[in-house]
C-alpha cells in the first residue's frame, strides 16, 4: 500500500517547479537577448522597397540593389547603367556596373558629392542628400563609431564590415569593372588598400572574401587634383557578428588632418 504525500511534500514541489520554470525563462531570456542584442549593426530590410522600385525599372537605367551605410542617411537605391550619363541626374542614387544578376567578389558604388567637397567636410549635414555624408569618415571618431554597410541584392540583406578608409587618384581606381577579381587582382586591390588607408581596423581580409567599395569626389587636396574618397567594407562571413573592432589611425591620417586644417566650409561643385 502506497503512503499518501502530505501537503508539505506537495508544496514543496510546487515550489521546485515554479522556481525550475522561473530559472529556465531566465536564461532563455538572456539567451535571446544576446542573440538579437550582441551586435552593433541592426538590420532594416530593403527588401521590400527595392521590388517595388525595380516593378518600374527603365530600360537605361535598372535598379539592382539598394544601400545603407551606418551613421549616415545614405538609404539609396543602386543604379545599374553602364551607357547612362549620370552627370546632371538630380535624382538621388548611386550606380555600379557590377554584374546585376549575381553578387560580384568585388562591387565598386559610385555616388556624387555636389554639396561637401571642402577641405573640411561636413558630418551628417541634413542638407546631404546623396554620397555626400560618405565623407564624415574622414574624421576618425566617426569611423570608429559607424564601421557597417548594408547592401541589399537578390532578395538578400548583405552585411559588410567596413576595413579601409582612403584617398585615391581616379585614374587608380577600377569604378567600371563588371567581373569578378581573380585572386591575383584581388590581392592587389588588398595590397593598395593596405597602404593607402586612413585607420587599420582590426578585420581580417583575403583574396577569398567579398568586398564593397563605396566612391565619391572630393576636392581635399584641391580642385585640380582627380582625387576620390573610398570606403571598403568585407561582407560578414559564416556565423560573423556584427560587431565593432577596435580602429587605429595610420600615417595617411595625418596627411589628411594637415589637408583639413584650412579650407571652405562651403566647398560645392
Amino acid at each position: 500500500m502506497k503512503k499518501k504525500k502530505s501537503k508539505k511534500s506537495y508544496q514543496q514541489a510546487i515550489k521546485w517547479i515554479v522556481a525550475s520554470v522561473a530559472l529556465l525563462i531566465l536564461i532563455a531570456g538572456v539567451g535571446i537577448y544576446e542573440l538579437v542584442n550582441n551586435v552593433d549593426y541592426k538590420v532594416s530590410s530593403r527588401t521590400s522597397v527595392l521590388k517595388k522600385r525595380q516593378k518600374n525599372n527603365q530600360p537605361e537605367k535598372k535598379t539592382v540593389g539598394w544601400l545603407r551605410v551606418q551613421g549616415t542617411n545614405i538609404d539609396l537605391p543602386i543604379l545599374y547603367a553602364p551607357s547612362y550619363n549620370f552627370a546632371y541626374e538630380t535624382e538621388d542614387f548611386a550606380w555600379t556596373e557590377a554584374d546585376y544578376k549575381k553578387l560580384n567578389n568585388i562591387v565598386y558604388i559610385s555616388g556624387h558629392n555636389i554639396k561637401n567637397l571642402s577641405v573640411k567636410p561636413l558630418i551628417t549635414s541634413k542638407n546631404h542628400h546623396r554620397f555626400e555624408q560618405l565623407m564624415s569618415f574622414a574624421y576618425y571618431d566617426f569611423a570608429k563609431d559607424n564601421q557597417f554597410i548594408q547592401y541589399t541584392f537578390n532578395g538578400e540583406n548583405n552585411i559588410y564590415r567596413i576595413f579601409a578608409v582612403a584617398f585615391f587618384d581616379g585614374s587608380d581606381i577600377d569604378l567600371y569593372n563588371k567581373k569578378e577579381y581573380t585572386s591575383e587582382k584581388m590581392n592587389i586591390f588588398l595590397n593598395n588598400l593596405e597602404e593607402a588607408t586612413t585607420y587599420r581596423y582590426d578585420v581580417d581580409v583575403n583574396e577569398y572574401d567579398k568586398f564593397i567599395a563605396l566612391d565619391t569626389c572630393t576636392n581635399i587636396f584641391g580642385e585640380s587634383n582627380n582625387t576620390h574618397f573610398m570606403v571598403v567594407g568585407r561582407l560578414l562571413r559564416d556565423k560573423e557578428k556584427a560587431k565593432k573592432v577596435k580602429v587605429i589611425k595610420t600615417e595617411e591620417y595625418k596627411i589628411i588632418q594637415n589637408e583639413m586644417k584650412g579650407g571652405d566650409l562651403d566647398d560645392e561643385a
